[in-house]
C-alpha cells in the first residue's frame, strides 16, 4: 500500500511539474544556435534619442546587431579598426523611439551562403564588460515607453526591454533660458540678454506643448530674484535638470556681445564628434525665419552658424593653473571635453563631463559620470551688441520662437539623425 502511494505520490509531482513547465515555458520564443566565441562590449551610451556600443568583432560576412523576440530587429554596424561601433558619431547609432515594446535579446549576427547556396546565420552573444551593468532611457512622451538594457544570463547575452513608462517626472525637452536673477548676462543700448532669454524660451514652451511635447525650463518666473544666482550643478542645477527629468535634448537661449558692434549674426554651439543634419536645420531655419545672418565668427566654425568648441592643450593648462592659484584640485579635463558647460555636463561620458565632488567649496555634477546624456545646443541669437540684431530680435520675438519650435518638433516626427 504503501508503495503504491509512492508511486501516485510521483506522479503526481511528474504531471504537475509538467504542467507547470509547460504553462510557463509553452510560449516561449525558440532558442538559437549560439557561437563559443563572445563579443565583448565596452561601451555602451545613450546621447540624445541614439543608443551606440563599442565592441570587438569577429570575421564575417555581413554582420549586423540583431534584437530577437521570435522575430528579429536589425541593425547596421560600423566596422572600426579595433572592434566595431554603431556609428561613428555620438549622436547616431541605433535610434530607440521606433523600437516595439518587448523583450528582446541582443546578438551580433554574421549572415552568409554556404557551399550548396544556402543563407546561413551564426549569432554571437554579447557580454556587457563595461561599467555600466544596466543602461535606461525613456523616449519622447507620445511614446511614453522606458527602456532598460541589462544581461541575460540564460544564453547568456545582453537584452533590451521596452516596456510602458509609468514615471510621470519624464520629459522631452528642456530649455535652459541664459542668465536670469543677479546675472543678467551681456548688455547694450539698455537691454541684457535676460530681458529676453526668458520670454523667449517660454514661447518656445507654448508652442511646443500646444503639439503635445513635455517641457521643463531650468528655471522659471519669479524663481530667481534680482539677487539670485541659480547654480549649475548640485539639485536642480542648469546642467543637472535635463538628467533630473530624464530629457532627450537641452536647448540654452543666449544672446552674443563684442567689443565691435559691427559683428553680428548667429551662432549655435554643439558639442564634438556628432552628425550636424540637425543642427544644420536648425541654424537654417532660425536665419530663413527672422532674417539673422549667419556669423561671420570662424573661430571654432564647422559649417554655416555652426560651432564646435573643445578644450585645447592652453585652455587645460589655463584651467589647471587656475585652480592651483585658488588652492583647489584641478579636474580631469581632455581635449575631448566640450568646452561649455551647459553643453559638457549635460552630457555625461559622451561629452567629457568632469566638474565632481572633488573640490569641497564647490559643488559638482552627480551625474558626472552618466553614460545617457541629453544632446544639447547652446544657441548665441544674435548680437546684442549689434544695433541690427538687437531691432531684428525686439521686433520679432514670435519668428525666433516658431523657427526654434518647428526645428525641435522634427525631432519628434521621425527625424532620425
Amino acid at each position: 500500500m504503501k508503495k503504491m502511494l509512492l508511486i501516485l505520490l510521483i506522479l503526481l509531482l511528474f504531471f504537475g511539474g509538467y504542467i507547470i513547465y509547460d504553462s510557463k515555458f509553452k510560449d516561449k520564443i525558440p532558442i538559437l544556435s549560439i557561437e563559443d566565441e563572445v563579443i565583448n562590449i565596452d561601451e555602451i551610451y545613450i546621447y540624445g534619442t541614439h543608443l551606440n556600443l563599442h565592441g570587438n568583432i569577429v570575421d564575417g560576412d555581413d554582420l549586423q546587431l540583431v534584437l530577437y523576440n521570435g522575430d528579429f530587429i536589425e541593425f547596421d554596424i560600423n566596422e572600426i579598426e579595433d572592434g566595431f561601433n554603431l556609428s561613428e558619431y555620438v549622436n547616431s547609432g541605433l535610434y530607440l523611439e521606433d523600437i516595439p515594446r518587448g523583450n528582446y535579446f541582443m546578438f551580433l549576427r554574421d549572415k552568409f551562403v554556404d557551399d550548396d547556396g544556402n543563407e546561413q546565420y551564426k549569432y554571437y552573444s554579447l557580454k556587457n564588460i563595461s561599467d555600466y551593468k544596466e543602461t535606461v532611457y525613456y523616449t519622447f512622451s507620445n511614446k511614453n515607453n522606458k527602456i532598460i538594457i541589462d544581461n541575460e544570463e540564460s544564453y547568456p547575452t545582453m537584452k533590451m526591454n521596452v516596456s510602458e513608462n509609468t514615471d510621470e517626472n519624464v520629459y522631452d525637452i528642456v530649455i535652459d533660458p541664459g542668465h536670469g536673477g543677479i546675472d543678467g548676462g551681456a548688455d547694450r543700448y539698455g537691454y541684457k540678454e535676460s530681458d529676453f532669454t526668458l520670454d523667449l524660451s517660454l514661447k518656445i514652451k507654448d508652442i511646443l506643448e500646444d503639439k503635445g511635447l513635455k517641457v521643463k525650463l531650468t528655471h522659471d518666473v519669479g524663481q530667481l530674484s534680482q539677487n539670485d544666482r541659480l547654480e549649475e550643478y548640485g539639485t536642480h542645477g542648469r546642467a543637472v535638470v535635463s538628467y533630473e527629468v530624464k530629457a532627450k535634448y537641452v536647448f540654452s537661449i543666449h544672446f552674443n556681445s563684442n567689443v565691435s558692434s559691427s559683428v553680428n549674426g548667429l551662432e549655435v554651439y554643439t558639442a564634438d564628434n556628432i552628425n550636424y543634419d540637425f543642427a544644420k536645420k536648425l541654424v537654417d531655419n532660425i536665419v530663413s525665419y527672422t532674417g539673422l545672418n549667419y556669423s561671420s565668427n570662424r573661430i571654432n566654425k564647422v559649417f554655416n552658424g555652426l560651432y564646435t568648441r573643445t578644450f585645447t592643450e592652453s585652455d587645460i593648462e589655463s584651467s589647471i593653473q587656475d585652480y592651483l592659484d585658488n588652492n583647489r584640485q584641478p579636474y580631469d579635463i581632455s581635449t575631448k571635453s566640450n568646452y561649455y558647460y551647459i553643453i559638457r555636463e549635460t552630457g555625461g561620458i559622451v561629452t567629457g563631463a568632469y566638474v565632481d565632488n572633488r573640490n569641497a567649496d564647490i559643488i559638482g555634477n552627480p551625474y558626472v559620470k552618466s553614460n545617457v546624456g541629453a544632446e544639447a545646443y547652446l544657441m548665441e541669437l544674435g548680437y546684442i551688441s549689434n544695433k541690427n540684431d538687437l531691432d531684428n530680435l525686439i521686433n520679432n520675438m514670435d519668428k525666433y520662437s516658431s523657427s526654434i519650435a518647428d526645428s525641435i518638433l522634427l525631432l519628434n516626427v521621425d527625424y532620425n539623425v
